[in-house]
Order: C-alpha cells, then sequence, then structure tokens
C-alpha cells in the first residue's frame, strides 16, 4: 500500500497535479491519501502508516521549510514511533516552491530526512521542484501558453519517475529541477507583473 501525504498549505491544486501525475504508476498499488490538518483522524493515520510499504510526502516549502501543520504532524510520528509504533515503509518526498531553482527545497528536503533518521524509517528519494508558481500565471501570450505546456510536460516526467521509484520501493539520490525552458530572469518578471496584477485585485476589492 502507498500512502499519500498530502502537506500542501497553499496549492491544493498542486497537490492534487502531483497525485494524479504520479497515479498512473502506481495502479497496481492500493493508494489511500490523508491530507494533513490538526483534526486528523490519528488512530486511522496510525494503522495506514503500519501498513503502509510506501509514503509520499507532497507539501510546498515557504522560508525554507515545510508548513507548521507538517512539521507538527512529523513530530507527532516520531513521538508514536518511540512510543512503539512501527513504520516499514519507505518514504519518498515531492517539495515544490515558486522560487526558481529547486535547490532552494534542500533545506527543507533535510529536515525530512533527519525526520527519518530519528524515526528510524528509510529514506526513499526526494524530488525538489523550482518555479512552481508559473502554473498560476494566466498569460495572453500565445508563446509563454506553449511554454507553460512544456513545463507541465517536464513536471510530469520527472513525477512519473518519482512514481516509479515508490512502485518499486527503490532509493535513489535527491533530484532538483527547474523550468529550464524560461530563464530565471523571464520567470521572475512574469512572476512579479503576477504580483502586483494580484495585489491590484486585491486592493480593488477592499
Amino acid at each position: 500500500m502507498v500512502l499519500f501525504l498530502d502537506g500542501g498549505c497553499v496549492s491544493a491544486i498542486e497537490n492534487e497535479f502531483i497525485m494524479n501525475s504520479m497515479c498512473g504508476y502506481l495502479q497496481q498499488e492500493e493508494l489511500i491519501t490523508t491530507k494533513i490538518t490538526e483534526n486528523m483522524d490519528w488512530d486511522r493515520v496510525c494503522r495506514n502508516l503500519e501498513e503502509a510499504q510506501a509514503i509520499v510526502l507532497a507539501a510546498d516549502v515557504y522560508l525554507d521549510s515545510v508548513s507548521s501543520e507538517v512539521l507538527k504532524f512529523l513530530e507527532k510520528v516520531e513521538q508514536a514511533v518511540i512510543g512503539g509504533e512501527s513504520i516499514g515503509a519507505i518514504f519518498y518526498a515531492v517539495l515544490y516552491t515558486e522560487l526558481y531553482e529547486g535547490e532552494q527545497t534542500s533545506v527543507a528536503m533535510e529536515i525530512l530526512k533527519n525526520f527519518c533518521s530519528r524515526a528510524n524509517i528509510t529514506w526513499g528519494r526526494g524530488l525538489g521542484i523550482g518555479g512552481n508558481k508559473l502554473e498560476t500565471i494566466s498569460v495572453k501570450n500565445s508563446l509563454w501558453r506553449r511554454l507553460r505546456k512544456q513545463i507541465i510536460d517536464f513536471r510530469l516526467g520527472v513525477l512519473q519517475e518519482q512514481a516509479l521509484f515508490a512502485r518499486e520501493r527503490m532509493q535513489g539520490t535527491d533530484v532538483y529541477i527547474h523550468p529550464k525552458e524560461v530563464s530565471r530572469k523571464e520567470y521572475i518578471r512574469k512572476l512579479n507583473r503576477h504580483v502586483k496584477k494580484s495585489n491590484r485585485v486585491k486592493i480593488a476589492q477592499n
């Protein structure tokens, strides 16, 4: 069984995209999805953690860390292991950031790896995705729309590869990616324009 932990606090759409992209390569697996919240059914979560052969956590990264809810969840899991729970699954992570470089998730990835070490959980592989804010930027330019489609395809490939690692219970080197089809300068320019536009809309609504 594969347990998919939805740890996104900013973009639920992103985690849905990640899960759907990986599901096709996990068709022969029982897949259980759990949203990390303060009011989780902890007994059910513990059962799923014990029964899972692979755990996939998908979460966004802000200021070099995952959300406080995810951190609290990991701490609770660690305490459960100390209290006698046994987790034999291999742990995989998909972290994403609106910053251009996927390497910007590396500090948060180390937090997860340290958690696995303390909780005696086998680390499988981490995937850090940069330039993730690009998917929320609406544009009229046809060339930019084509670039967005290429980026979706680019993300899809590495997500499917991550799913294969989870399906085969393999361990591998952490991978960090960014939207190569768009330069860092162009991405930041588009992102800043999008933020300014969003702020103007908020001011107008207020």
